[in-house]
């Protein structure tokens, strides 16, 4: 057989580009499983997940104490104890221990007297859900847990769990298939005669690639002939994804590794410009990669790193964790901790400009959400009270430093649409994530005037004008650029059939009504307090005023459970719980972007996603939005 020389080598680069886009089109696909959870260890995600149920699933307590009626504490000091009777006032409660009507608070136990079995004495009151683990504190059902090619470790898999979801869409494994060719290779164990040699590098090569989350088994050694090598390759590429030779790749006499993949299908590439790893032949049969691998060990080691590895990784979508590396930051937000304990502070990290930002996550022993998230941990030593806003930090990484690079932090505004995206963004780029952080209109505002972040959501109308954003943000910079995301309807979200006909703001001072309030910093709140300001309500007049959830769809389901009759949100939280909604306002939800990354592809990419009909036909299903078109950036000077 006439020997096949090196004419046309390429670029290493140049040559995974031509190869990879010739597999494009019908083998870098995905494909999908359903799986069990409990299976899921170290699987991606497919598809975006949803909860099936709110984690907690109900109201519990936070510590060892006494379940009371938070209003029956008011007034509890020092100087004027305040005596409770169990079974009118208080129970006693265990850790984790549901919280039932009517009680709404819990006080540790060590901050009670005994008085006698039926009474105790406290001397200060406690505020509502003061030590209570709210129900959906972690995540509310119909919420999104993890968008598609999220690799799933330990603690996401008992988060699903949790949630009540138990069975997962997930990346099909690679079945990858190593031939090992050659006359004069035997396995090491059967070794006998001078000429022969080891077989050893299978055994490299499968433990290499199954740490990429492959099943890789090894073929018997096949001879140098041509006709079994084209034969075991046409019947073996029907079971598996991926079929690697090992040696006979070369341009010797006896190499037919070309000449096999070129009769059953088309070779892409044969010879690379690199020393060592020349050999190297890309190759597809039946619409599937077929490579054939240098026989010497380093050579062949070049390959799977540069070669092989992306190609599996650009298949499964699976993601590489690397631990322990620490780098400095700055914190985003200022940070309490006690001074007698060791705080592992767990953190979401992005790079905006030159500084890494840790943005905190849910802090506390039962949120395990936290570590599903988190980026990295900030370790408070004992002594240290506060941490300020923008202070240097160490963070110790959990995730891949490059792909840390790569994360997008939002601070801002509560929206589903930030969700939504978040999980887009995954679909078009497997290595960009979306850390996000609600802290209100406000506080997105100056995480972009500190440059704490990429973007900034927000939704705050001026009483004066009537207009959203424009006129809080020059308060705090002189220039900045703003654009547009969509248009939402907020209104009054209610229990189903609206049973206590709330149709204005006036209806929210009527005896008996319940209301739910979000943070003073949210845009939600600055429209409640406008239009009950209009109407001459005092704050007062409205029961749970100062009731606090940090979110649209925490709010709807603190009324889903009977624990709020109203609360102001956007239609899209009420839609999740099946709740009754009374439209009040279209409002302007903006993105307030940082100057730096303007000229960003991760930009580009957002900009491309949002203004496309795939995105705005998901957004449609949400309900109450409407989507901008233009994807104008409005740059607005002093």
């Amino acid at each position: 057989m006439k020997r096949r020389f090196y004419l046309n080598k390429k670029d290493l680069e140049e040559a995974v580009e031509i190869y990879f886009n010739e597999l494009r089109e019908y083998f870098l696909k995905d494909e999908i499983e359903y799986i069990k959870t409990r299976e899921g260890i170290n699987r991606i995600t497919a598809l975006p997940i949803i909860a099936n149920e709110n984690v907690p699933s109900y109201n519990s307590s936070a510590m060892d104490g006494i379940a009371v009626i938070s209003k029956r504490t008011y007034g509890a000091n020092e100087s004027n104890p305040i005596v409770l009777e169990k079974g009118k006032d208080f129970e006693y409660i265990n850790t984790g221990y549901p919280i039932n009507n009517p009680y709404n608070s819990v006080i540790m136990i060590e901050n009670i007297e005994i008085i006698d079995n039926e009474h105790i004495q406290i001397r200060s009151s406690v505020y509502p859900y003061k030590d209570v683990r709210k129900v959906g504190e972690d995540i509310c059902k119909g919420e999104m847990v993890f968008p598609r090619y999220h690799t799933l470790t330990s603690s996401d898999i008992s988060f699903l769990m949790m949630a009540k979801v138990f069975e997962i869409p997930v990346v099909k494994k690679m079945k990858i298939l190593l031939i090992p060719t050659g006359n004069e290779i035997v396995k090491p164990e059967k070794l006998t005669e001078e000429f022969q040699i080891p077989e050893t590098n299978s055994l490299m090569i499968k433990n290499y690639l199954e740490q990429f989350n492959a099943i890789v088994d090894i073929n018997e050694i096949l001879p140098d002939d041509i006709n079994i090598i084209k034969n075991t390759i046409a019947e073996k590429i029907k079971e598996y994804d991926l079929i690697l030779l090992n040696a006979g790749s070369s341009a010797g006499s006896k190499d037919f590794t070309y000449h096999a993949i070129n009769e059953l299908g088309k070779v892409i590439i044969h010879g690379i410009n690199i020393k060592p790893g020349k050999p190297a032949v890309l190759g597809i049969v039946n619409e599937k990669p077929v490579i054939g691998l240098p026989g010497f060990p380093v050579s062949c080691n070049i390959i799977m790193e540069d070669i092989v590895k992306p190609l599996i990784l650009n298949k499964t979508k699976y993601e590489i964790y690397y631990d322990n590396e620490i780098i400095e930051g700055i914190s985003a937000k200022r940070i309490h901790s006690s001074i007698t304990e060791k705080e592992y502070l767990r953190v979401g990290v992005g790079k905006v400009g030159e500084n890494y930002v840790a943005i905190p996550l849910k802090r506390g022993a039962a949120n395990i959400s936290a570590i599903s998230k988190q980026d990295g941990i900030v370790y408070i030593e004992k002594g240290i009270e506060v941490i300020e806003d923008g202070e240097e930090v160490s963070i110790h990484l959990k995730r891949n430093k490059k792909l840390i690079d790569n994360n997008i932090l939002i601070i801002g505004s509560h929206d589903l649409l930030l969700d939504l995206l978040a999980d887009f963004i995954k679909k078009y780029d497997k290595n960009i994530n979306i850390v996000s952080a609600n802290v209100g209109s406000l506080g997105g505002i100056l995480s972009i005037a500190k440059g704490y972040s990429h973007l900034a959501g927000m939704h705050l109308l001026d009483p004066e004008t009537g207009e959203y954003n424009i006129s809080y943000i020059k308060e705090y910079m002189d220039d900045f650029k703003l654009m547009n995301l969509s248009y939402r309807e907020q209104g009054f979200i209610v229990q189903k059939g609206n049973p206590k006909k709330i149709k204005d703001f006036e209806d929210l001072t009527k005896d008996g009504i319940r209301y739910i309030n979000r943070q003073k910093t949210a845009g939600t709140r600055i429209l409640l307090d406008y239009n009950i300001n209009k109407k001459g309500i005092s704050p007062r007049e409205i029961h749970g005023y100062s009731d606090e959830e940090y979110s649209h769809v925490n709010l709807a389901l603190k009324i889903k459970k009977d624990m709020a009759d109203v609360g102001l949100g956007i239609r899209a939280a009420a839609n999740i719980y099946d709740l009754d909604f009374v439209p009040v306002a279209l409002e302007r939800y903006d993105l307030l972007i940082q100057d730096s990354f303007l000229n960003d592809k991760r930009f580009e990419l957002i900009m491309n996603i949002i203004t496309s009909n795939e995105f705005k036909k998901e957004a449609k299903k949400l309900g109450g939005y409407i989507l901008n078109d233009s994807g104008k950036i409005w740059e607005v000077v002093k």
